[in-house]
């Protein structure tokens, strides 16, 4: 091996790609985890450049750029891991590395076992026709002047606006995987949300209201974000507020709007279909199968494909590729979202939901983009349907 993974002659680290002509170095790498005694050897390569601004009033009061490069090296034996995550790519600290993940398990280098890693398969590039999505996002000039722009908009509809404020923030991150099961894949992300949020305030009355958008893999996003649109939507809410009354307490039916339904769903239902939460004995659904767990109208779906929903991908963070994963049809339960852990702890097929924070974590099973879908009644026979209940219009967070 050469002194680090990402040397190149005399190229900068950061402005290496991650491309095939890494392979003999990873591949001596999961070759020496194999040896070992693992049952299966993984690396996760990671390069991030971030940025978040914050506009407050008339003037930008944040900006936070980070920067991040490092892997993270999983060895699996039976149905136990061990996971090291870290930032020096020399050879000696990803050899270090392995060592540490091999010995949790009581494994260590220079074992002679008989199962030998027979290679990587082919390169497969996801990143290929994404390679200039940093270089076409917003500069800092243009992010701020948009921020700004947002900010003004607002006090110009609306007189009563305390504080007036706006946000973005852009995740570029490339990643490359490789496994002694024969993955080895490359792929580009790009995350951007924008949002806005005020304080009304009339009289002796005070309001607050926030929207929040996102997409990914769209580097114009901020550009063709309809400010005047967002700006109506968001003093028509706050104005509305202003002057509510309180909503009676206790527990009625509830009848949510399109669109913001899945958030609930994500939270009260969709977390408890991860076998993450499986291998821990979290969930009530754990032995729920093809049996019913919501009303026959119910039909979900957790799928990585829609094009520039802020869930969707390529490959997930284990360099398998997404698919529509049906989890309820007509209230039964038919799948789970599952990742490589996931698989060998509880036998459920993998999704390609394998998702982590950065390369200081391991992958664990998660939601990428999640919806009820259509079912057989109109919005207006869902309402006629409850005598006294609540009308949800939107909703955030979780």
């Amino acid at each position: 091996m050469t002194n680090s993974l990402l040397t190149k002659q005399n190229e900068i680290l950061l402005l290496h790609t991650f491309d095939d002509t890494l392979k003999p170095q990873i591949e001596e790498l999961l070759s020496l985890g194999k040896s070992a005694g693992a049952d299966l050897v993984e690396i996760f390569l990671e390069k991030s450049d971030n940025i978040s601004l914050l506009a407050e009033q008339e003037d930008i009061s944040n900006v936070s750029p980070s920067f991040g490069i490092g892997a993270g090296i999983r060895v699996f034996l039976g149905k136990k891991d061990g996971f090291v995550s870290t930032n020096d790519l020399s050879n000696a600290g990803l050899l270090f590395a392995l060592n540490q993940a091999l010995g949790m398990l009581g494994l260590v280098t220079g074992s002679k076992n008989k199962d030998k890693f027979e290679g990587l398969s082919d390169f497969k590039d996801f990143g290929t026709k994404k390679n200039d999505w940093l270089d076409h996002s917003p500069k800092l000039d243009e992010s701020t002047i948009k921020l700004i722009e947002a900010t003004k908009l607002l006090a110009d509809k609306n007189k009563n606006l305390q504080v007036r404020r706006a946000s973005y923030s852009r995740n570029w991150q490339e990643v490359l995987v490789a496994a002694t099961d024969g993955v080895f894949a490359r792929d580009i992300r790009l995350h951007q949300t924008v949002g806005i949020n005020v304080i009304a305030q009339q009289d002796k009355n005070r309001s607050t209201s926030a929207r929040r958008y996102g997409s990914s893999g769209n580097p114009n996003d901020l550009r063709n974000w309809e400010i005047d649109k967002s700006a109506d939507e968001l003093n028509e809410s706050a104005q509305k507020m202003l002057y509510a009354g309180y909503v009676e307490a206790g527990q009625m039916p509830v009848v949510l709007a399109n669109k913001f339904g899945g958030v609930i769903f994500h939270e009260a239902c969709g977390h408890l279909l991860e076998t993450t939460q499986l291998e821990r004995g979290t969930s009530p659904f754990q032995d729920s199968i093809n049996k019913q767990i919501a009303h026959k109208a119910v039909s979900a779906v957790d799928e990585g494909l829609s094009n520039h929903a802020f869930g969707s991908l390529s490959m997930d963070d284990e360099g398998m590729e997404p698919q529509n994963t049906v989890l309820i049809e007509n209230g039964i339960l038919k799948k789970f979202l599952s990742d490589r852990a996931g698989y060998l702890r509880t036998g459920h097929p993998r999704t390609g939901s394998g998702r982590r924070q950065n390369f200081s974590f391991a992958a664990a099973s998660r939601m990428r983009n999640t919806y009820i879908k259509q079912g057989n009644f109109t919005p207006e026979e869902l309402i006629k349907s409850v005598d006294d209940g609540l009308y949800c219009k939107s909703m955030g967070g979780g």
